[in-house]
């Protein structure tokens, strides 16, 4: 960006135009270059904070496609061990032996694949929570720093 667009009001939002109006600023005062510079600043956070949602969706899109296979896998599951439970029900209990031994291995496997999606799940709720606990720190520091930005405004007006 020029700094002939930093410096011209239009480019800033309706609320930053007001101010510049209001307060009669011209671009050679400290205040208004104060507030063209946050403005580009915020502009450039906003564009990286967009940019970073962008790829947190891509990445869950991923794990809530992986979630959905593996709900549909249990699901699978759950039917066949309906299937079963009639199918022993009605016969005798060699036959149910027989089913038993047919059946270890799809639910050994669906458990390890469930284990295996626990397991791939961990790191990621982890990042969530420090994402979180970014985004709470940042907002502070943007508020201690608004704060003295502000108690410095004062005391120098």
């Amino acid at each position: 960006m020029k700094p002939e667009e930093i410096l011209d009001p239009a480019t800033m939002p309706e609320d930053l135009q007001w101010v510049v109006t209001h307060y009669r600023l011209q671009p050679n005062d400290p205040v208004f270059l104060l507030i063209a510079w946050h403005w580009n600043r915020m502009k450039a956070c906003e564009d990286t904070v967009k940019l970073a949602i962008v790829e947190l969706k891509s990445a869950l899109d991923a794990r809530v496609t992986s979630l959905e296979d593996a709900a549909e896998t249990v699901a699978g599951v759950n039917t066949m061990l309906a299937q079963v439970q009639d199918a022993l029900e009605q016969k005798p209990a060699q036959l149910g032996q027989q089913f038993e031994k047919e059946l270890k291995e799809p639910v050994a496997q669906a458990v390890s694949q469930l284990q295996t999606l626990e397991r791939s799940l961990a790191p990621l709720a982890r990042n969530f929570q420090m994402a979180r606990r970014r985004q709470l720190l940042a907002a502070l520091l943007i508020g201690v720093a608004l704060g003295v930005l502000s108690s410095v405004i004062v005391l120098l007006a």
